[in-house]
């Protein structure tokens, strides 16, 4: 695996949930080991409770993290509270392990950049307050003030706002980055047109797909009847159908675990990994279901396509598999269209499209 700084939210919250764990193990040394907690001797009456506290939380976010969708809210719920934990935990460990003179206060520079992550410059300007506020009201509860701790709380302060904020600069400038590398990286990958992944694109899917030595699913498709469309609407109706028809694939494919691209001109392509056959009909059965269902254009143009599916297995060339699935597809195109031929020498009729035989076309 390539090795990257440059790391989208998920991959950010999940280095945080592993820092959680790792100053969670390290408190327990520092408040349980003999050699540590009697040399240090911070205040462990109320430690049980946040530990508890915090195995609760952190294990609910890391279930999370693992299982939930990331655009689900309960997601975003979850682990946006983390930073509200992270707030909680560190001024109760600051209390128990020494107040203002706490070790651990530079722990305060990973709640700044935490909140960066999500809430950007707000969060840098908000969670800094919220810790200049926290680191006051702990020093005006301690000891009474002397020159040194009055000298020692205002470079606290100071390294709170200028570590923080610089840190949560270069967190801003981080993301500015990546996702200027994700804009160029989708103009690369996609048809401006359809939105659909484009041709080179497919290629290299396709290849990395045959590196896994995992069966997937090849299906070629093509519009029917295309250049009369062009022909009697015009080009400019021609291409609203192929954006519509863009809309249509993704949904598909999104919903049902694949991939889809625009190969060429009218021509389209699926890679379905992890699929077994049931699920190639059902796939291709909700495509024919969407075609016959939608009106496209303002002129209500009839859409059918054709479409040819081959299966790829471990220790066949992909190009092979590339021209089965071709060879398919223009087999359903001189058998009649709006059909599909599968390697296994199934062949599957759109039999509901009613419209376009309805109209006479």
């Amino acid at each position: 695996m390539r090795f990257s700084l440059y790391l989208d939210d998920y991959e950010t919250e999940k280095i945080f949930s592993y820092l959680r764990w790792v100053f969670l193990i390290a408190a327990i040394f520092l408040f349980y080991l003999p050699a540590l907690s009697d040399t240090l001797q911070w205040n462990e009456k109320s430690f049980p409770i946040l530990l508890s506290f915090g195995l609760i939380y952190m294990t609910a976010a890391q279930i999370a993290l693992h299982k939930m969708n990331t655009n689900q809210k309960a997601f975003s719920i979850i682990t946006k509270a983390g930073i509200a934990f992270d707030y909680i935990a560190f001024f109760w460990l600051i209390i128990l392990s020494g107040g203002a003179f706490s070790p651990l206060l530079p722990i305060s520079f990973l709640i700044v950049m935490h909140a960066t992550i999500y809430w950007r410059t707000k969060g840098a300007i908000l969670s800094s307050i919220s810790l200049t506020a926290g680191y006051t009201a702990v020093m005006l509860s301690g000891s009474p003030a002397t020159d040194y701790s009055i000298l020692v709380f205002l470079l606290n302060i100071m390294f709170i706002w200028i570590i923080g904020l610089f840190g949560s600069l270069i967190i801003l400038r981080e993301r500015q980055h990546r996702r200027q590398k994700e804009i160029y990286h989708e103009l690369l990958v996609r048809d401006y047109l359809t939105d659909l992944y484009n041709h080179r694109y497919f290629q290299e899917q396709m290849k990395k797909l045959s590196q896994t030595e995992r069966p997937f699913f090849i299906i070629m498709g093509d519009i029917d009847h295309f250049k009369p469309i062009n022909d009697e609407y015009g080009h400019l109706t021609g291409d609203e159908v192929l954006k519509e028809l863009g809309g249509i694939f993704t949904e598909a494919a999104n919903k049902y675990g694949g991939q889809a691209f625009r190969y060429g001109g009218e021509e389209f392509a699926f890679l379905m990994p992890d699929w077994d056959e049931s699920k190639v009909e059902p796939f291709l059965n909700s495509i024919y279901k969407s075609l016959n269902e939608k009106q496209f254009t303002a002129a209500n143009i009839p859409i059918t396509m054709s479409f040819g599916v081959s299966h790829h297995a471990a220790g066949r060339k992909i190009n092979e598999s590339l021209e089965v699935a071709d060879q398919l597809l223009y087999q359903a195109k001189n058998s009649g269209k709006n059909q599909v031929h599968f390697e296994c020498g199934k062949c599957m009729k759109n039999h509901t499209f009613i419209r376009a035989a309805a109209s006479g076309n």
